[in-house]
């Protein structure tokens, strides 16, 4: 159970916060303290487990319309060097099928030659077969511990996972410190955040390691609820209690949709697993009009989690009145965790082979891009910018979905941009937090209240900066290397349409971050030949703390990732997902 163990240690530490809280009275400091330690303990289990994987898993080496080939290394018999000592296989197979030879004549000659090495080499086989028979045991063994497999039929360790699971516990380490400098002014104590944070963390990795339906919507359960108390948790500030209320009742009707959709799916294929799904739906000649009523509502409850056209209205509302740390959540881990666990979904079952389906993926795409870039043009309130970026954002992902029979560059695709993403979010609304305080009726999130932010805080400025960049798509940022992958994923599978909502979607994006970029660095007005009081630049180390140098981390790796990418990929192509 070593695969699980990023999941343990979460519960570990929501155990441990509930007993210092109602026992010891621990301060928010220390809630702080204790939540981030339990995050790094499981982003390190997760990070060594994956590690460990990616050098265990089978690699991915050809692509192609149809199925998608393996690489598997063959072990040889006798020491004799074997040019190809490599066969692929397909992963539709099934593993215990025997393969038939194509020439009877063919495999009587190699089975005499076989029979003849096998008498030739049995005198050293006997000498040598008790040692080797042990210590192979003992290495199986420990091999198999860091193999990517199924832990029961609802959970999958692998590298994809594992992958996106240390992303979510980044972030959530990134909201925990950024929370504490926003609650800073304050006098009362805000553990029950951090727990919730942690239940928050831990409904997202659930999520990501789902390999079963069920799995999934308890999942997408345990990550939706905490957030109904994030969202309002600042009650005292303008629109908090309603985007609480907003996002709850429409979050349970699209709970509603979507278990409705998973009973669809269970009447018609007797299979909750994503691999017997895979394997019901590659085998069925024609999908019958309930599985299409299922998947229909599946995808209502997963465009509503997404905030996809036309499930988006709520997405601007919750985001102003939630506070900035909890918008990170909401645009990060709030969507992330879904959007991987169904591109895993994807990737194993054949849903996009039908055309109905696929149609509806591609209108629901091609007008969430059209109407997020242009609902942004016109608006003065960053988050609520935001809001419709985010739209627009996972418009430009479900492109990556669309076209998910080339496996390995919508594998490339979906983890390059979601990194991307993370870290211009992590720039943007970490500096709006920070900026910001708790005891205030709502964060500096206007673009008055930004207005010259360079020559009060030239570091977040420039963070914030870059991450507009990264947004917008432009060269030497990570956005772009993403955007980039987008549109040849998009022109291989031939999605033209798509391909002109991203281009056109990138150049209203541009306007639109330009004009706050620009807004960060208007010098401010001056009275009397002085300039106002604190719009002088200061840059003292004081200043400086771990907030700080999260968002300029960000910021240099959003950086990092667009003048030199191929780390970026290399990491991306290390983490496979199991196809069996």
């Amino acid at each position: 159970m070593i695969a699980l163990s990023p999941i343990f240690v979460l519960s570990f530490s929501i155990i441990v916060l509930l007993f210092s809280l109602f026992v010891f009275k621990i301060s928010t400091r220390g809630c702080t303290i204790l939540t981030v330690c339990g995050l790094v303990c499981a982003l390190i289990c997760s990070a060594v487990i994956g590690y460990k994987i990616s050098f265990s898993t089978q690699t991915i080496t050809d692509i192609s319309s149809d199925n998608m080939q393996i690489s598997v290394s063959v072990s040889e018999p006798t020491k004799e060097p074997n040019p190809s000592s490599e066969e692929t296989i397909a992963i539709d197979t099934v593993p215990n099928d025997t393969i038939e030879s194509s020439s009877g004549s063919e495999d009587t000659s190699i089975d005499s030659n076989i029979d003849n090495s096998k008498i030739d080499n049995t005198a050293t086989d006997v000498d040598t077969h008790s040692n080797i028979d042990d210590n192979s045991k003992i290495d199986g063994s420990s091999k198999d511990e860091w193999k990517a497999r199924h832990i029961t039929a609802l959970f999958t360790c692998d590298g994809y996972g594992l992958l996106y699971t240390s992303l979510i516990l980044m972030i959530s380490i990134a909201v925990a410190c950024f929370a504490y400098r926003w609650f800073k002014q304050e006098q009362i104590h805000h553990g029950l955040f951090y727990l919730i944070l942690l239940f928050m963390a831990l409904g997202g990795v659930t999520l990501v390691y789902a390999s079963h339906l069920i799995a999934f919507f308890v999942g997408i359960e345990l990550l939706s609820i905490p957030f109904v108390g994030l969202i309002g948790y600042q009650y005292t500030q303008t629109h908090s209690l309603e985007a609480a209320v907003k996002y709850m009742i429409l979050s349970a009707i699209a709970s509603v949709f979507l278990l409705m959709g998973i009973a669809f799916y269970y009447a018609t294929t007797g299979e909750l697993t994503f691999s017997g799904l895979s394997y019901q739906l590659s085998t069925m000649p024609h999908l019958s009009t309930l599985l299409l009523m299922g998947v229909c509502l599946m995808l209502v409850g997963i465009g509503f989690k997404l905030s996809l056209v036309p499930f988006q209205l709520w997405l601007p509302d919750v985001y102003q009145g939630a506070p900035t740390v909890v918008a990170l959540l909401l645009s990060t881990v709030g969507k992330v965790a879904i959007f991987c666990a169904i591109a895993r979904l994807f990737l194993l079952a054949p849903i996009v082979n039908n055309e109905t389906i696929r149609i509806i993926l591609v209108i629901m795409a091609f007008c969430s891009i059209l109407w997020g870039n242009l609902l942004a043009l016109k608006q003065s309130s960053l988050k609520r910018l935001l809001a419709y970026s985010s739209i627009a954002h996972f418009g430009y992902l479900f492109t990556a979905l669309i076209a998910v029979q080339y496996q390995v560059l919508a594998l490339e695709t979906i983890g390059v941009y979601l990194v991307g993403y993370i870290l211009a979010n992590i720039c943007i609304l970490g500096a709006i937090s920070l900026d910001s305080h708790s005891n205030e009726l709502q964060d500096h999130e206007n673009e008055i209240d930004l207005s010259g932010l360079f020559w009060r805080r030239p570091i977040l400025a420039l963070a914030m900066g870059i991450g507009f960049l990264s947004l917008a798509g432009t060269p030497l940022t990570a956005g772009f290397v993403g955007r980039f992958l987008l549109v040849l994923l998009g022109v291989t599978a031939e999605l033209w349409w798509l391909v002109a909502a991203v281009v056109i979607g990138s150049a209203l994006g541009l306007y639109f971050y330009a004009r706050l970029i620009i807004n960060l660095y208007i010098r401010p007005p001056c009275r009397d030949g002085q300039m106002l009081s604190g719009a002088s630049i200061k840059l003292k180390w004081k200043d400086i703390r771990i907030s700080e140098l999260i968002i300029v981390l960000c910021a240099l790796l959003t950086l990092l990732c667009g003048i030199y990418p191929k780390w970026l990929f290399n990491l991306v192509s290390m983490a496979q997902y199991l196809t069996t």
